[in-house]
């Protein structure tokens, strides 16, 4: 069996405390808040880990951002902006880590 010197799967979960700067998308509509996500991006240094924040959903059925914004995001993941994107344990948010840039 190999020895590992530290957890692999750690470097997969992010929590709060290992964000560089936090993004707060509460009481925006979905344009607003994607025109925020991407001057944020546009912004970031390379292997910025943001955290994005936006309402939970309030058990009324009606949509909120964390399927638009988890789809723009994964989008941009393929288009190799980021190098991770991961809901929040709550789904009321996005870790994202920008990619390097090589």
């Amino acid at each position: 069996m190999p020895f590992f010197d530290e957890n692999p799967l750690a470097r997969l979960a992010l929590q709060p405390g290992n964000t560089d700067s936090e993004l707060d998308l509460r009481g925006l509509t979905l344009a607003d808040a994607l025109t925020r996500i991407e001057q944020a991006l546009a912004e970031c240094q390379p292997s910025t880990r943001l955290l994005i924040r936006f309402e939970p959903a309030g058990g009324d059925g009606r949509e909120t951002l964390f399927l638009p914004i988890g789809r723009y995001l994964l989008a941009a993941r393929r288009d190799r902006r980021l190098k991770r994107c991961l809901p929040t344990a709550d789904g009321a948010g996005y870790f994202v880590e920008t990619a390097d840039d090589t």
